[in-house]
């Protein structure tokens, strides 16, 4: 499985939460006003998160990535 880095920008981001939407199992309402990253076992994991990912999560989160209507969320193979 490829490792992958997903970053969230929180002055950019605008809590339209359509991530959160689209994959609740990597992105979550923070408690400050932003979206954050949490793992597998629902652990915060703040505004950066590499991990292993296969080819159908790697897809979720390009849709992800292109929902977000401010662009506050990047994502980059390793």
């Amino acid at each position: 499985m490829p490792k992958i880095t997903v970053k969230i920008d929180p002055a950019t981001c605008i809590l339209a939460a359509n991530c959160v939407g689209m994959e609740p199992k990597l992105f979550q309402i923070a408690s400050e006003s932003y979206v954050e990253l949490i793992d597998a076992e629902g652990i915060v994991q703040g505004t950066e998160y590499t991990f292993a990912a296969t080819e159908p999560e790697i897809e979720k989160i390009e849709d992800a990535v292109e929902a977000c209507p401010t662009r506050a969320i990047s994502m980059s193979r390793s």
